[in-house]
């Protein structure tokens, strides 16, 4: 195999997004990007092709990681570090391997692939575990081409696809936490420094009260705006969130909807279609499914129960 020349390689591309699919000559795919606090970067893009896709070009150097979970396997492939053949295995539906994104990693696969990527620039690993009191890491332990059993990752994967896929009111902050979750698995599992938390504090009562304010008025704020707004990070935010609340900013988000929608249920003749609307569902069946989960019965029978 022979380098694309210098003069031919991209500047500034990133491995997530359009940047990323076009390495494949793949059209746009499904990704979800995060801003975090400190002006870092996490995002997590879906790769789907069904016929075999020559060399991927370059995308030059780039200080990160992808940690990514194969979904269907792929038997014939060939995969390249700065222009050195890597000995690799076969690529295993459910397994978790890692790509250093330093060493111009590259591949030609010949086959069917479906992939789920987490970018982690190594700067927001490092920015991620100051903030929880860990030491800074220069590497992701892994071996160049060999995968892991990684139950946890591949679980991230998977909620994060089906939210790609059945986007609603909530879905970029959902993601927003998938990708932190993801961030701290990633410097604990691999992380060449041992990953601490320090002691649980809660919300004082003006951030706790700011941020369900915001959650209540804006169906689409994300995490990142909710910690800046409370002057903390996105981890200390959901962590003390979670402390005063005993639940996470999206679950009680969700909470905060369902009992809106009682209100209507109870009060008005509006439809179902109109109220998930006016609650911020995305459609009826999101309504039902949240509401049951919550309230223990569907929304009809409810109406039924307690309309005065």
């Amino acid at each position: 195999m022979s380098e694309l020349p210098e003069a031919s390689r991209p500047r500034g591309a990133h491995a997530y997004g359009t940047e990323f699919a076009d390495c494949f000559g793949m059209p746009e795919p499904p990704t979800h990007v995060h801003r975090t606090l400190r002006r870092g970067l996490l995002a997590v893009t879906e790769l789907r092709f069904d016929q075999p896709i020559e060399q991927s070009a370059s995308l030059g150097y780039d200080d990160a990681f992808l940690a990514s979970v194969f979904l269907k396997d792929i038997t014939d492939h060939e995969c390249w570090y700065n222009g050195r053949p890597v000995q690799v295995e076969s690529w295993d539906a459910g397994k978790t391997y890692i790509f250093d994104l330093r060493q111009d990693p590259r591949a030609l696969v010949r086959g069917p692939s479906h992939v789920v990527h987490f970018y982690l620039p190594l700067a927001t690993l490092n920015s991620f575990a100051e903030q929880n009191d860990s030491g800074a890491v220069s590497e992701l332990v892994h071996k160049p081409g060999i995968g892991g059993d990684d139950g946890v990752m591949r679980h991230l994967a998977r909620a994060g696809l089906a939210a790609l896929r059945d986007p609603h009111a909530t879905t970029s902050l959902l993601l927003d936490e998938l990708l932190n979750a993801a961030c701290a698995h990633a410097l604990g599992r691999y992380g060449s420094a041992r990953f601490l938390f320090p002691r649980a504090a809660g919300l004082a009562q003006w951030q706790e009260r700011r941020a369900k304010d915001m959650m209540s008025e804006r169906m689409d704020v994300s995490l990142s705006e909710l910690a800046q707004e409370c002057g903390l990070s996105i981890t200390q935010f959901a962590r003390a969130f979670r402390y005063s609340t005993g639940m996470s900013p999206h679950r009680w988000l969700i909470a905060q909807r369902v009992s809106v929608a009682k209100n209507f249920l109870e009060q008005s003749n509006l439809t179902l279609t109109e109220i998930a609307t006016l609650c911020g569902f995305s459609s009826q069946s999101h309504l039902n499914a949240a509401f049951k989960q919550h309230a223990g019965l569907s929304p009809g029978r409810w109406r039924r129960t307690f309309k005065s």
